[in-house]
Formats: structure tokens, C-alpha cells, sequence
């Protein structure tokens, strides 16, 4: 098998290096301080963070033979043949935020995480495997309420409030070609995860020091189905078209709260069970693209969600969708064996995005606006990188909402290398 043979080769265990390299760095890293992540179950980033992540994560209907697509199970069918990939993806992010009717914005607040581990392969021509972990909700926030009066006038103890935690997806795929036009696929998902609320009570004055924590510890799963259609490669101009529909049941679990003063803890509650909700949810989008590395997609995305109360005063959960679209071209490039054989060795690509929150503030979505630019480059024959920036905007003071700009970062990395019984026949 000639599988960019040509090109040098990174020993494997560099690769893991860097993985390790990234591991410090996250662990090193601060997190964004989210308000939004206050409500629900935390910050639920619909949003692509592989390869077309800079193409306005219109994903699909994308169909590539190095990069795994996790959005639609069914293009798993168009990786390598027996060629095992393993991909780490980072995200890092800086944001600001303007308070509703303020006159300035906060300073900036950044983040570092690993936002995917998958394992991917495609053991024959017609099947496709992945297996993954990554975060599908995150909490993290802190504010500080003070100025709470005493009745004769004097100053009273201050309040913070802070929250952490989120929820967990582990997932495995699997994909199955149906003829030379039809894919089709299924992920299955376990969610797991907890989220804690933080509230801590001081005055010097009184010797106050006291904190409540309220944990809420979640469980559940969600199923979704894929489907892409696609032309012929050989021809100039060609179509793919992907659907997906995902179901989920309710996550559950269990609440907690313990009150604790100088850190020892001095009262526990169990609270009962803790329940929230999971969407429906389909999508489908449409990719145009020729032999000479030009794609154009297109992507629509619905999630509904039944209404349910959240943590906020008149706030509550809602249907809510995504829009994205992104251009990108791919650069190929022969080998130097005769034969006519070619490789990806780099991409360029951008897009823009538009969504809106899975939960209304006095009657309004929070919209989420961005560009996105980046690329991808084949380093070695087993490793390959793409990154990518993305520019965008949160919330409207005008609805009196927080208003958050940010800017983000992804960075992927690939390490590729032939399934191991292909290695032994070829011995």
C-alpha cells in the first residue's frame, strides 16, 4: 500500500510528545470566567473544532480522506483504508465583556483546553470506526455581589459567587458505505459530568466565613444517525449533500449541598435528583467542490428544546438554531512514483457562523455572531496540523444582555499511521 510513502516520516512516539507538550499547557492554563455559562447546564459550543472549524464548521456534508469529521458519522467511510488516525484538538480563547448600559468593558479573560481525543480508523472500503471524549457543556463563572446593609447603616458582608464543572460526552461511531453514492452512520454517546455553585459569605467585622456548595451530578445518553449522498469523484464538479438527527434522554442524577466554614465542612443536604432535558435536533448541509481542491458548503442546523425552567429569574430553555458556511481550497500534490497517485499536502479556508442560545433572557436568544480563517499543513507522513482563528461577538447590550467579544484559536494535531496488519502483509 502507497500511503505517502514519499514523505518523511516523524516517529510516532514525537507525536505523543507533543500531545504530552499539550496536556502541560492545559493544565497550566486559566479558564474563561462565561456569565452565560451560569444558566443550564453551562456553555454548549455546537460548533466544529477539527479541521472545518475554519470553514464556518459547516461539516455535514464534508467528506476527507485525512481529516475525521465528527459531526456526521457517515463520512467516516471516506478516510484512508486502513489508515488509524489519532487527533488531538486544542482550543484557546480571549474575551471581553460589556456589562448591560456600562461604559467600559473587562479586562481580558483567557482560556486554554483540549476540546477532543479521538481515534479514528477504516478497516475495509466500506466501514468506518471512531472513538472519542470531549466536552459537550462547560461551566466556569464568578461575580461578586457586596454593599449588603446592616439596618443601623454600616457595611455589610460580601457575597461571591462561583461555578465550575460541566458535562462529558464519550462516544463511538460507526459507519457503513451503502453502494459508491450512500454513507450512512450512528454515534452513540454516554454523558456524564457534575457542575458545582460555589457560594461563600465573608465579613472581617464578624469573623464571617462561611460557604455553600451545591453540586448537581448528571448522567444520561443520546443517539444520532447520519446519512451522506455524494457524486462520483471523477467528475469536475461534485455534490454531497449530509443529514443528521440526534436524540438524547434526560439526564439525571442526583444534588447536593454542603456548608462548610473555614473549609471544614459542618452540614450536608441531599437534595433529591437533578434532571435536565436533552434536544432533538437535525441538520443537513450541502457541499460543491471540484477536482482541482475547491469546496464551498453550506450548513443549517435545528435544536429543539422543551421548555424547562433554568436558574435565572424569567429564563428558560427554547429552540434554537445554527448557520454556518465556509469556502475552502486544498492543494494536491503527486508523488514521486509514477502511477498518478496524489496526497493533501496543505488547505486554506474560511467562513462565517451565526447561532443563538438554547435558552431565552426575559423573552430574547443570546445570538452569537463570528468569521472564521485558518489552514492545515502535512508535516510528515504520519503527522498533520491545522489551526485555525475565529472573530466573534455574544450577546447585545441593546436587550440588555451581556455583550462578550472574543477571539479563539483552534490547533489540531493528527498522527497517522498504517493499521498494523497492513504493515505485516506488506512485510
Amino acid at each position: 500500500m502507497a500511503y505517502n510513502q514519499h514523505i518523511p516520516t516523524v516517529p510516532l512516539p514525537q507525536g505523543l510528545a507533543l500531545l504530552l507538550l499539550l496536556i502541560a499547557v492545559q493544565t497550566a492554563a486559566q479558564n474563561v470566567t462565561s456569565p452565560y455559562s451560569n444558566l443550564g447546564i453551562g456553555d454548549i459550543d455546537n460548533k466544529d473544532f477539527s479541521r472545518y472549524a475554519a470553514s464556518g464548521s459547516a461539516a455535514l456534508s464534508r467528506r476527507n480522506e485525512v481529516s475525521y469529521n465528527f459531526s456526521n458519522p457517515a463520512s467516516l467511510t471516506s478516510l484512508g483504508e486502513k489508515v488509524v488516525n489519532l487527533e488531538f484538538m486544542l482550543r484557546g480563547r480571549s474575551s471581553v465583556f460589556r456589562m448591560n448600559a456600562a461604559d467600559t468593558s473587562t479586562a481580558a479573560s483567557k482560556d486554554l483546553t483540549i476540546k477532543r481525543i479521538s481515534l479514528s480508523f477504516r478497516p475495509s472500503a466500506r466501514t468506518g470506526f471512531a472513538f472519542g471524549l470531549r466536552p459537550y457543556s462547560s461551566v466556569n463563572y464568578q461575580y461578586q455581589l457586596s454593599g449588603v446593609v446592616y439596618s443601623d447603616g454600616t457595611a455589610g458582608y460580601s457575597r461571591t459567587v462561583e461555578g465550575d464543572g460541566g458535562i462529558n460526552q464519550a462516544y463511538g461511531s460507526f459507519s457503513y458505505a451503502l453502494g459508491k453514492r450512500f454513507s450512512a452512520g450512528v454515534t452513540g454517546s454516554f454523558l456524564f459530568g457534575n457542575t458545582t455553585r460555589k457560594t461563600s459569605y465573608t465579613d472581617p467585622l464578624l469573623n464571617l466565613d462561611i460557604t455553600k456548595k451545591e453540586y448537581s451530578y448528571y448522567n444520561g445518553a443520546a443517539l444520532q444517525t447520519g446519512f451522506q449522498y455524494y457524486t462520483p469523484a471523477q467528475r469536475k464538479w461534485q455534490h454531497t449533500i449530509g443529514l443528521t438527527a440526534t436524540t438524547g434522554t434526560r439526564l439525571k442524577g442526583y444534588s447536593k449541598t454542603e456548608y462548610l466554614n473555614v473549609d471544614t465542612a459542618f452540614l450536608t443536604n441531599s437534595n433529591g435528583s437533578a434532571v435536565f432535558n436533552m434536544p432533538l435536533s437535525a441538520g443537513i448541509g450541502y457541499t460543491l467542490s471540484n477536482r482541482e481542491g475547491l469546496s464551498l458548503s453550506i450548513e443549517g442546523d435545528y435544536y429543539h428544546w422543551s421548555k424547562q425552567a433554568i436558574n435565572y429569574s424569567n429564563s428558560y430553555t427554547a429552540p434554537s438554531v445554527r448557520l454556518g458556511a465556509g469556502w475552502e481550497y486544498a492543494k494536491r500534490e503527486q508523488y514521486l512514483t509514477s502511477g498518478g497517485a496524489s496526497y493533501e499536502k496543505y488547505y486554506l479556508a474560511m467562513g462565517v457562523t451565526a447561532q443563538n442560545s438554547y435558552y431565552l433572557l426575559a423573552g430574547n436568544h443570546v445570538w452569537d455572531y463570528s468569521a472564521t480563517l485558518g489552514g492545515g499543513y502535512n508535516v510528515a507522513r504520519n503527522l498533520y496540523m491545522h489551526g485555525g482563528l475565529e472573530f466573534g461577538i455574544r450577546g447585545s447590550n441593546k436587550a440588555g444582555q451581556i455583550r462578550e467579544q472574543y477571539t479563539q484559536f483552534t490547533l489540531g494535531l493528527t498522527i497517522r499511521d498504517i493499521w498494523f496488519r497492513a504493515k505485516q502483509a506488506g512485510n
